[in-house]
């Protein structure tokens, strides 16, 4: 069960096109995953199209155009459900979010068992990326310099008492300290405006490059 949603302003904000395009994708992506946002962003985008229709036409050249509308036969097409785009890590594949699935062919650098993909979705200094940590693995100690998004793709992540599954959107910023591992792996979408601060042990020397790894 997803538990973790984006804030009511931020689907809102996504169904009125005014989000970044890393940000754009990480909430579509979710509401492919979670039917409860989706159909919030439908109602969203219903009262957006309404306010929009009643400012820009008089009340009854609008109500010509939703009668012409209501009028048309309906349309039955048989509509084939597309086969789920397929990321292959190892000997491993993971279905993709449509949103996600020009990406199925990841070019990986690897860190022991993480591996880091950054995607071509930069905009206002905001960068996406992929993530995969392999079964047992763990992301050092860290805080953040700015806000992450983590969009759980498949498995799992564990923080503390909370176990985080498909469709999670989890959002963290300076506030956070955390160090999530993996008990089975998983498969992550990450959205980050600045890099992230190690703050234990041998993985602080990473700090000096940490604008490369975002």
């Amino acid at each position: 069960m997803i538990k973790a949603h984006p804030t009511p302003a931020l689907l809102r904000a996504y169904a009125a096109d005014e989000l970044p395009l890393p940000l754009t994708v990480g909430v579509a992506a979710h509401c492919e995953l979670c039917a409860e946002c989706g159909a919030d962003v439908n109602v969203w985008e219903a009262e957006l199209a309404a306010s929009h229709l009643e400012e820009a036409a008089p009340a009854p050249a609008l109500d010509a155009v939703l009668a012409a509308i209501l009028q048309q036969p309906a349309a039955h097409q048989e509509v084939q459900a597309r086969p789920a785009t397929e990321l292959r890590v190892g000997d491993r594949g993971y279905p993709l979010p449509r949103a996600l699935a020009r990406y199925h062919q990841a070019s990986w650098r690897r860190i022991g068992g993480i591996r880091h993909c950054r995607l071509p979705l930069a905009e206002q200094g905001i960068r996406a990326s992929l993530l995969h940590v392999a079964t047992g693995g763990q992301i050092p100690d860290h805080t953040h310099q700015g806000y992450e998004l983590t969009l759980l793709l498949a498995g799992s992540l564990q923080e503390g008492e909370v176990r985080y599954q498909a469709g999670d959107f989890i959002w963290r910023d300076a506030r956070h300290h955390h160090s999530p591992h993996t008990p089975d792996g998983c498969l992550c979408y990450i959205v980050q405006d600045a890099p992230i601060r190690f703050t234990k042990g041998l993985p602080r020397l990473l700090n000096r490059i940490s604008h490369r790894l975002y």
